[in-house]
């Protein structure tokens, strides 16, 4: 190898490098950076923080609660297309002995109403009848009554335990007697109608849906994922189903069914494999059920993300322009007192170096979209530093950290989900359904990382009109 100039010329140029690299930077204003202030001025011991580990987030519940508003004057128009006015005509049919009978069975206006807990129908009857004696061609009237009934069919509107519509109840009540030519005919008319319940309740029995398959198809669909993003989804691990006791509000039946349970973040997401819902819990009534819907929803992010973002976010020049720098935090979860703080290790460069130990409280900026520290405070024992409160400042004004999934694409998601649930809607009924903007309510730091507890709330409702 050869060199282009004398052994000793590149000797000198290395002691005088050496001898420049042991000399201090230049006072502020005199050197080529212009720094406000010596180099390594404050050199820090290296504090630690002496915090108990943090407390977890409680269990979060949630809730999805769908409202059934029913109104009384649609059920009675859609039971009256059901049931015709007409229930019943005969012309001269003989009778024995007194002859022939001719009458008309029509029935009244409809009421639906509300009893304890099943849901009733009244139906007011009414009968024009009249007798006559054959003779020969003519059948002269000798007799004519108009009794009234009041027939009464229930059926349960709460579910059993194992989603089932309990059996209906029918009673028919002689409202006016009748009386032909003196003799008082209730008592056979009475019987007569007596005789009817069974085959009327056979009919409503039968004619009532199976809800058992209904709810356990929404109850395999709440355990599907639900997208969040590309590479994350929403779980929901429901583990109870309400039932509301119903209502009468406003001219309207209203009930309300739901699943709680509680809910995790995925990632990746897995949306592929198979889901096997759990068998169908025991239904649960109550007087409130589960009212709305709430996903109170815990995004988690680690100290090891959390820490290079809050350490990459004051990287930006504005971060970078006091007298001292902040080169890199180190986040972790403690608690003190009864608060769960944040816990930063703060290396310093510039006027002053080395690790500052500092407590932090983390909330999340919904206008940024991002966590971000606030009511900042040194460790105890922390020597006096030059422009300290302007570092605590800077630290509080550009540190901040991005949540793992994008807590604004929930709603989207969600409203997927509930649309699911009204498919196949029969005829007359519609599903009213909104979602507000999700919010965060809270930060909650813990011992593996920071969690940002996001809330997605909205309402649905299936309505009777």
């Amino acid at each position: 190898m050869t060199y282009s100039e004398p052994l000793h010329s590149r000797a000198a140029l290395v002691l005088a490098a050496l001898a420049l690299a042991g000399c201090p930077r230049s006072p502020a204003g005199t050197g080529p950076e212009g720094a406000g202030a010596t180099e390594c001025g404050v050199r820090l011991a290296d504090v630690q923080l002496e915090a108990q580990a943090p407390e977890p987030l409680p269990e979060q519940r949630s809730r999805i609660g769908v409202e059934v508003h029913a109104e009384l004057a649609a059920l009675e128009r859609a039971l009256g297309k059901e049931v015709p006015v007409t229930l019943a005509a005969e012309q001269r049919k003989p009778v024995g002995a007194p002859g022939e009978v001719s009458y008309v069975v029509r029935r009244g206006r409809i009421g639906i109403g509300l009893d304890a807990e099943r849901l009733t129908v009244q139906v007011p009857v009414e009968v024009e009848a009249e007798v006559c004696k054959p003779l020969g061609p003519f059948c002269p009237t000798y007799g004519r009554c108009s009794p009234r009934l009041a027939a009464v069919a229930s059926v349960p509107l709460l579910l059993n335990e194992g989603y089932e519509i309990g059996k209906s109840r029918v009673s028919i009540a002689v409202t006016r007697p009748c009386t032909i030519a003196g003799v008082d005919a209730t008592p056979q008319i009475r019987q007569q109608a007596n005789r009817q319940i069974g085959n009327v309740q056979g009919r409503i029995d039968a004619s009532m849906p199976e809800i058992r398959p209904s709810v356990a198809g929404v109850w395999e669909l709440l355990h599907h994922p639900i997208a969040l993003s590309t590479s994350t989804c929403l779980r929901i691990q429901p583990d109870r189903i309400t039932q509301q006791r119903p209502k009468l509000r406003d001219g309207a039946l209203v009930s309300q069914l739901g699943a709680e349970g509680t809910l995790r973040i995925q990632d990746p997401c897995e949306p592929n494999v198979a889901v096997k819902a759990p068998p169908l819990p025991r239904l649960v009534t109550s007087d409130d059920g589960a009212r709305g819907i709430e996903l109170r929803v815990p995004v988690r992010a680690s100290w090891v993300d959390v820490s290079a973002q809050l350490t990459r976010s004051l990287g930006t020049k504005a971060a970078q322009s006091g007298e001292t720098r902040v080169v890199k935090l180190e986040a972790r979860g403690a608690r003190s007192g009864s608060r769960d703080l944040v816990a930063l290790r703060a290396t310093l460069a510039g006027a002053a170096c080395g690790d500052l130990g500092i407590l932090a409280e983390p909330w999340f900026d919904a206008q940024l979209g991002r966590v971000r520290l606030r009511r900042l405070a040194v460790a105890p024992g922390t020597p006096e530093l030059p422009n300290l409160a302007a570092l605590l400042e800077l630290i509080e004004r550009h540190a901040s950290a991005a949540l793992p999934v994008d807590v604004a694409s929930g709603p989207a998601a969600l409203t997927g989900l509930v649309q699911g649930f009204g498919k196949d809607l029969p005829e007359g009924v519609e599903i009213d359904s909104e979602m507000k903007k999700s919010v965060v309510e809270r930060v909650h730091p813990e011992q593996d990382g920071l969690v940002a507890l996001a809330i997605l709330s909205g309402h649905t409702t299936f309505r009777v009109r």
